[in-house]
């Protein structure tokens, strides 16, 4: 009864690793850009950006650009002013100035609408818990609010009780010091990003993170129970059985084993980014140098609450390595006797002997 416990409990940190890898299969056509306040790239850059590529006939992956104000007044314009004795007038909120897809810099799910047209200079999304301060109710598609002199309609309500207000980018001179690249399925042009940006003077990130690289590593932990009980029953498989041809066999049945579960991780396009694979073998220098190219990047990753792509990458991918590395443990630390894969190889064994003794016998 205890080793079925135990194992039960290993599958449900698969399981849980698995979703957690499942939830970054976004993320790694994504690659994300930290300027700072002074050398962040304006709306022009971007608008000149996009009507070049346009023009040369190139593809532009999906992009979004955007900068965040805390604590702006936003004000309910649509409410009759008798009903403000139950909800605020005027808010103190973060405003998030948006160029380029909406949705991809939000990266919220919709409570009610939706992000309205990117032409649309008017249109803005508000978040949940905005809309309840604001207006006493999650209903509010149409309803007009005040920020920073201008008048929205909005459109949209986020999934997210935080107080923001989400505008599109009114002004050329606009600075916007996060960028988000998003290539969908062609995840191999992901390579020229930083020539694109480098064409048009965008300047030098601080900071460059590859969402590819949080989505491979969360894949191997998420398999990181099968391996561990992989590796644990063909090594006690291995001290039980000294024959050459069954250990042989064994290890044919491990490579299926693992060949199986990477075909898995490769149709849910989850590879290991290029960037990272040394172009030849003897250049030694070269994980040295990724390494300090990353580490900064890791470094945001862990100091910067305000972006919410960066909060979320970093929840799922710790989440997936934390579930994960506790389903490997369960199994390699599991006392109990046995293992059904080291079970399985045994009684094959058996019967093998079985079938071999009798073909003798005959």
């Amino acid at each position: 009864m205890k080793r079925w416990l135990i194992i039960l409990l290993a599958a449900g940190f698969c399981i849980a690793a698995m979703l957690r890898w499942r939830e970054l299969k976004d993320f790694g056509s994504q690659i994300f850009y930290e300027y700072g306040e002074a050398d962040a790239p304006d709306g022009e850059l971007f608008d000149r950006m996009a009507e070049a590529e346009r023009s040369q006939g190139n593809p532009l992956p999906d992009m979004a650009a955007w900068t965040v104000e805390e604590n702006v007044e936003v004000e309910n314009r649509s409410l009759p002013i008798w009903i403000f004795r139950s909800v605020g007038r005027v808010q103190k909120a973060d405003r998030m100035l948006v160029w380029g897809d909406r949705e991809l810099a939000v990266k919220r799910g919709l409570a009610a609408g939706n992000y309205g047209y990117p032409s649309d200079p008017r249109a803005c999304v508000i978040s949940r818990g905005l809309a309840m301060e604001l207006f006493g109710s999650y209903a509010v598609v149409g309803m007009e609010v005040r920020c920073q002199g201008t008048d929205y309609l909005v459109r949209g309500v986020t999934q997210d009780d935080r107080r923001m207000v989400i505008v599109p980018a009114s002004g050329s001179s606009d600075r916007f010091p996060y960028v988000l690249l998003d290539y969908g399925a062609d995840r191999g042009a992901k390579s020229g990003a930083d020539q694109l940006l480098y064409r048009y003077d965008a300047g030098s990130a601080r900071y460059r993170v590859d969402g590819e690289i949080c989505l491979s590593v969360a894949g191997f932990f998420a398999f990181l129970p099968v391996w561990a009980a992989l590796g644990r029953s063909l090594f006690e498989y291995f001290v039980r059985e000294k024959r050459l041809l069954h250990r042989l066999a064994a290890v044919s049945a491990a490579a299926v084993a693992a060949a199986a579960c990477i075909r898995i991780l490769g149709a849910e396009e989850t590879r290991f980014p290029p960037d990272l694979i040394p172009s030849r073998w003897s250049d030694f220098s070269f994980w040295g140098q990724r390494w300090r190219e990353i580490a900064p990047a890791l470094r945001f990753a862990g100091e910067n609450g305000r972006v919410l792509w960066m909060t979320l990458l970093r929840e799922r991918t710790t989440a997936g390595i934390l579930c994960g590395t506790a389903g490997g443990l369960t199994v390699i630390c599991n006392r109990s006797d046995g293992g059904i894969v080291r079970k399985t190889l045994l009684t094959l064994r058996d019967k093998m002997s079985k079938v071999g003794g009798r073909s003798k016998s005959g």
